[in-house]
């Protein structure tokens, strides 16, 4: 039996070049987002194949009685930790030299988390995988080392239980079964937050376990099961169509993760024998990348994200290869002068608690920088009021109106008749300081104001948002019901109405896909889709029926967007060694409208003609955002006026969205029964 394990756990060059195979999807995701690939399911890969590597590992050894518990950890320390501290202490000083103070916080944050071994818990309550803050946080990556660390605590803890009972295998596949089933609950119900649990990603890990110790139980070294060259082609085609065939908007994980995983499967248990094993992913290119695939995974992230905090926008497709090319070379030293000396050198003994020791002192370092107790280099009057600037966003909270926790609402009260509901998406949330300004200010003329939104979901009935784990349609149901009350005789409809259906202007940026709640095959609308056409139709019936009831209604059309917007702090003050005292900012670029109203024509000309025939009132944000045609980025002072392509900054909105005026200070409508059939 010994012997046996033993061999089946020599090396196979194929498993290498399938490690090398799951990073390059990875890679090619993150440094070409504009291909829209599916290349995150590479994590999905790392996952089975450490389940399949580690779950052999522990098995043989305590089937050979050489299993020792304080052994196997030291081993992962000097496996995971050298490169990682060499990463995270790269990503440290960089950090301080060249991130603005909001910044800063925020990777010190993740810093901490990530050197605790728990950065997916970190992020799975900051924020999502494919926010474009996260694009913004160069140890966003580490979270599935998170998960993989967790794994290594857990796992030969519950393989030597199973062993004692004797119910290993049986035990794996319950794992499996409740992973499986949390996880396409989670993809259901919290799809940002069960993306990063330990949990959820447990089955894949288990999956790969069940493999390994079917292999040790079984069949020993030699492939599993019939056609072994047609199972490794077929692998090959799930993971691959995984990677260049999804996309984002898929709520991962859950089924559809079945996808690389059984792929995966398919090609470890096809042998090494088997054709693409033997001639695809054995061969030199894919065992290098596999060799380094771990070093390499840590570097290539944070070499583009660092790119695109300081360019303000992704590198362009020649740059990002470059960066590529850079990481490789980067992984390689790493791999070559610290990974390798240290997990198979000498002082064994001596290199675990000083890799630990120096993880402890990240985590130090990330408190201290988070507190403040250490400052960034960049630092001044020009760098606070611009850092101050772009986080200034004022709405209270992101409330969270999935079903499972009913719907509540942002409120502003005044001392004047009437009421206002606000129903909109992150779009109407943006006027908050406006709304709270004329209150403050006119507290007897103001309305009241209860804001009823949800960043991402369209104002539009009986429509949802994919993978978002929103209910947006029950959302506009409560909206209604909202507006319905007797002291309310104002409502305001606003929303990023071209997002849904056309996309962001000048931008490649995944938009989120929405589907007719009827629709049980959940196809994804168009703005010339049936569905579409009755959405529109339903809301104007919903329209009429609030005007009909004596009550004001706007509906408030698109501001201005453009990546142009997008908040770029100057390179070269990035990279100043003079102080920021005396410094002044340089005016942003301008905006010609015309192309952007251009492209959001079919949809506002929609919302005009359903005011028209409503009675209900159109609101041009444009008009007093704008001059003309020509809308700016900055102040007078420099500063942006958005935080990003699209939302207006508080102050911005707060001075400029003066539309908002009629809205909350006009006069009331004629006396009569507000009340709705």
């Amino acid at each position: 039996m010994a012997d046996r394990n033993s061999a089946s756990l020599r090396y196979r060059p194929d498993v290498e070049g399938l490690r090398g195979l799951a990073v390059l999807l990875v890679i090619v995701y993150h440094a070409f987002p504009m291909l829209r690939t599916g290349g995150f399911v590479g994590v999905d890969v790392f996952f089975v194949i450490s389940g399949y590597l580690i779950t052999q590992l522990v098995l043989a050894a305590r089937r050979a009685d050489r299993f020792q518990l304080a052994q196997f950890y030291r081993r992962r320390v000097r496996r995971i930790v050298p490169a990682l501290l060499l990463v995270m202490g790269s990503c440290c000083i960089v950090a301080w030299l060249l991130l603005l103070p909001g910044e800063l916080q925020w990777f010190s944050k993740s810093l901490a988390w990530s050197a605790l071994f728990l950065p997916n818990i970190f992020f799975a309550t900051t924020g999502g995988y494919f926010a474009r803050a996260a694009e913004l946080n160069p140890l966003l990556h580490l979270w599935s080392l998170g998960v993989e660390e967790q794994f290594y605590i857990a796992w030969p803890l519950l393989l030597i239980l199973g062993e004692r009972l004797g119910i290993t295998r049986r035990l794996l596949a319950i794992i499996i079964a409740a992973s499986l089933a949390i996880s396409i609950w989670g993809a259901w119900y919290a799809p940002t937050h069960y993306f990063y649990y330990p949990d959820s990603r447990a089955w894949e890990l288990a999956v790969g376990g069940l493999l390994g110790a079917w292999q040790l139980d079984v069949h020993g070294r030699r492939a599993v099961g019939p056609r072994p060259h047609a199972r490794s082609l077929l692998g090959l085609a799930l993971i691959l169509a995984g990677g260049f065939y999804w996309n984002a908007d898929i709520p991962i994980p859950g089924s559809w993760s079945l996808m690389p995983v059984v792929g995966t499967v398919l090609l470890i248990s096809a042998g090494e024998e088997a054709a693409v094993n033997r001639q695809v992913l054995a061969c030199r290119p894919m065992l290098f990348l596999g060799r380094i695939s771990y070093p390499l995974y840590l570097w290539h992230w944070p070499i583009l994200s660092f790119t695109r905090i300081i360019l303000g926008h992704s590198p362009q497709p020649i740059l990002a290869a470059v960066e590529c090319t850079i990481a490789v070379a980067a992984a390689y030293a790493a791999y070559r002068w610290v990974e390798a000396p240290i997990r198979f050198g000498k002082n064994v003994r001596v290199a675990v608690p000083v890799l630990l020791a120096g993880i402890a002192c990240l985590a130090v370092v990330g408190s201290l920088l988070n507190h403040g107790w250490i400052a960034g280099r960049l630092r001044g009057p020009t760098v606070a009021a611009w850092d101050e600037a772009v986080r200034d966003w004022h709405f209270p909270g992101e409330t969270n109106f999935a079903k499972h926790s009913g719907f509540t609402t942002a409120n502003l009260s005044s001392h004047g008749p009437g009421k206002i509901v606000f129903i909109g998406d992150s779009h109407m949330q943006q006027y908050w300081p406006r709304v709270a300004w004329l209150i403050d200010n006119h507290a007897d003329r103001a309305r009241s104001a209860e804001f009823v939104t949800q960043a991402g979901c369209p104002m539009l009935p009986n429509l949802n948002v994919h993978g978002r784990g929103h209910n947006c349609n029950e959302l506009f149901d409560f909206a209604q019901e909202q507006a319905a009350q007797p002291d309310v005789d104002t409502v305001v409809f606003g929303s990023f109405w071209e997002d849904y259906f056309l996309g962001e202007f000048s931008s490649n940026k995944r938009r989120p896909r929405l589907y007719q709640v009827a629709d049980r095959s959940q196809g994804s609308l168009t703005i010339d889709s049936v569905g579409t056409r009755s959405a529109f139709k339903q809301f104007e019936d919903v329209i009429q029926k609030l005007v009909s009831s004596g009550r004001r209604v706007f509906i408030v059309l698109s501001n201005p967007s453009s990546p142009l917007f997008e908040p770029l702090f100057p390179p070269r003050l990035r990279f100043s060694v003079h102080g920021f005292e005396s410094v002044a900012l340089e005016s942003g670029p301008t905006l010609d409208a015309r192309p952007f109203e251009a492209y959001v024509a079919p949809l506002m000309s929609t919302l005009r003609e359903i005011a028209e025939r409503t009675g209900a009132q159109v609101v041009e944000p444009s008009s007093t955002l704008c001059k003309g045609f020509i809308c700016r980025a900055s102040d007078a002072n420099g500063l942006p006026r958005y935080i990003d392509s699209n939302h207006l900054r508080g102050l911005a909105a707060r001075e400029h969205a003066t539309f908002i005026d009629e809205i909350v200070l006009g006069r009331s409508p004629p006396a009569a029964s507000l009340l709705l059939e």
